[in-house]
């Protein structure tokens, strides 16, 4: 099959750098030529100028395959980028081959597979006539009569993009290209990458229009699975320490804008490789999931809680009205850990270290914020553990008397407070 196929190589300016000899004879080149243009292999049969512009997309780093009227027959057209060593595109590979004539050796299906399997489709529309040619690939996409004369592309987007597709129109009049999601064939929702191009004649009027459909749904599903490994923990899901500083350093902003107060509470577990050394990993990882849980059970849908790593977490509370909100919420929080953590197992009993720095008692950049916070934990676990340490206006840490910076557990602080009335008496 592969002998019977026209080839050729261009460069990154679409000069061919080589083609077969089958391709010199068809295009009528001869066997002296110096510069050849990729169109000047099929022209004048490229009317609309579909060759080339698909060979420009394959430059930006896309297959293409597609179907076109040329010298006398259809042919079918496969377009591949070309990359250097270092990933580059350098240029493209192209294959044509005759359908009609090579039926023996390609049929019509099987440039509808190459296009199924590359998730694309392309048309063309001549507006001089208004009819319209689609290819294999893109009826198959869209569910369509693969002998339609005419086409409606925007009856089968979703409603929810079609704002981003005006305006992509609109911002393009010679062509666009526009990521949108659209209803296809089934009803199946896809991401596609829609690129649309005008062909002028030499007086500058439109005569053609040739477009390409490529199935990027894969790709999005891809790139948010990086944005969740960019911005969120993999063991309990929830925001890490990259995303959590986006979000502080919006609420601190909103903080000073309304003179509302916001917290920071680091919030660290004790002693917890008791727990991975008594009941192994895999029961530890689960404790850790179940901890996110249970803080996110204590916030509000508008509130953080963030996993910086291993046994620490943030909780970030917005929209406060009072330095003792701020200081009641932690201990809620405190007190959430008095009830064990259910496993498969059994129950798992964990203590917690929490450190707390509000806004606006102290001030500066979220780094500054998190920093005093965790200093204000390992104060709390100085202290015993299982006790909310809260810094100070200055930032400094408190000295271990002071009962503003470390208040312990309800029963700890009851403990206490019995044992200075019989000092007293």
């Amino acid at each position: 099959m592969y002998d019977q196929a026209l080839v050729w190589i261009t460069d990154t300016e679409l000069e061919v750098t080589s083609f077969t000899a089958r391709l010199r004879d068809l295009s009528g080149l001869g066997t002296v030529y110096s510069r050849v243009h990729v169109s000047d292999l099929w022209s004048p049969d490229d009317a609309f100028g579909l060759i080339v512009t698909a060979h420009r997309w394959a430059l930006e780093g896309e297959s293409v395959a597609f179907e076109a009227p040329v010298c006398g027959s259809t042919y079918g057209f496969t377009l591949d980028p070309l990359q250097g060593p270092d990933g580059a595109v350098i240029g493209v590979s192209g294959r044509a081959l005759d359908l009609i004539a090579g039926s023996h050796l390609v049929a019509p299906h099987d440039l509808a597979e190459v296009e199924h399997q590359a998730g694309i489709g392309t048309w063309r529309e001549d507006m001089r006539t208004g009819s319209v040619a689609i290819s294999s690939g893109l009826a198959a996409m869209l569910g369509l009569d693969r002998h339609a004369t005419t086409l409606d592309l925007r009856a089968y987007d979703h409603p929810d993009d079609r704002d981003l597709i005006d305006r992509a129109l609109e911002d393009e009049p010679n062509g666009y290209t526009c990521d949108h999601r659209m209803i296809c064939a089934g009803g199946r929702v896809r991401a596609v990458r829609e690129r649309v191009r005008w062909i002028c004649d030499d007086r500058g009027l439109a005569v053609a229009r040739i477009g390409t459909l490529l199935d990027i749904t894969d790709l999005k599903e891809r790139e948010a699975e990086l944005a969740d490994l960019a911005l969120y923990d993999a063991l309990t899901h929830l925001p890490n320490r990259a995303l959590l500083s986006e979000r502080l350093t919006a609420a601190i902003a909103r903080a000073r804008r309304h003179g509302t107060h916001c917290a920071v509470l680091f919030v660290d577990l004790d002693d917890f490789k008791r727990v991975n050394d008594t009941f192994g990993h895999s029961v530890g990882d689960r404790v850790l999931g179940a901890i996110g849980d249970r803080l996110q059970e204590h916030v509000r849908v508008t509130d953080t809680v963030a996993r910086l790593g291993g046994d620490e977490f943030v909780v970030l509370l917005e929209d406060l009205y009072s330095h003792e909100a701020a200081i009641s919420a932690a201990h809620k929080i405190l007190n959430s850990f008095e009830r064990p953590i259910a496993t498969d197992d059994g129950s798992v009993p964990v203590r917690a270290s929490i450190g707390l720095a509000i806004v606006p008692a102290i001030d500066g950049s979220p780094e500054h914020l998190l920093a005093i916070a965790d200093r204000e934990m390992y104060a709390a676990k100085r202290s015993g553990g299982n006790a909310v340490s809260v810094a100070r206006p200055d930032g400094q840490e408190s000295r271990a008397s002071s009962t503003e910076k470390r208040t312990c557990s309800s029963r700890s602080s009851t403990a206490r407070i019995r044992s200075a009335i019989a000092e007293s008496a």
